[in-house]
């Protein structure tokens, strides 16, 4: 992993250290999962069942981007997925407009800056 891959992510509100230490310290393992999270559906899934007034699925899928988010060191999108678990636990969509911008805008940024990396190292 490059060195500036590395200072976007922290730049970006991710705890590198904390994260490759939970990769076994490996630097090489958190950038394949890194390149993986990009196909990660959860988001997708998570705005689907709102729009099919699937609270309970949808509460799934947002805790377990806090899971991700909190695995992969990510915490900015961590914050940024706490109050749409929280409206969700309550069984209720109220109000999640607003923090589920937030939570896509973190999420876009991130995987723009893991895509960009990505790319590089694709040949061809």
């Amino acid at each position: 992993m490059t060195e500036s891959f590395k200072n976007e992510l922290i730049k970006a509100g991710v705890d590198y250290k904390g994260a490759v230490a939970r990769f076994i310290g490996s630097e090489e393992i958190y950038e394949q999962f890194l390149y993986r999270f990009t196909c990660d559906k959860n988001l997708s899934q998570l705005e689907e069942c709102l729009a099919k007034g699937d609270i309970e699925t949808a509460f799934k899928r947002a805790h377990t981007l806090k899971g991700l988010s909190g695995n992969y060191g990510f915490n900015k999108m961590l914050e940024a997925t706490i109050p749409v678990v929280e409206i969700l636990r309550k069984g209720t969509a109220g109000g999640i407009e607003k923090p589920l911008q937030e939570l896509k805008k973190v999420n876009n940024l991130i995987c723009d800056i893991i895509n960009k990396y990505k790319n590089m190292e694709t040949p061809g």
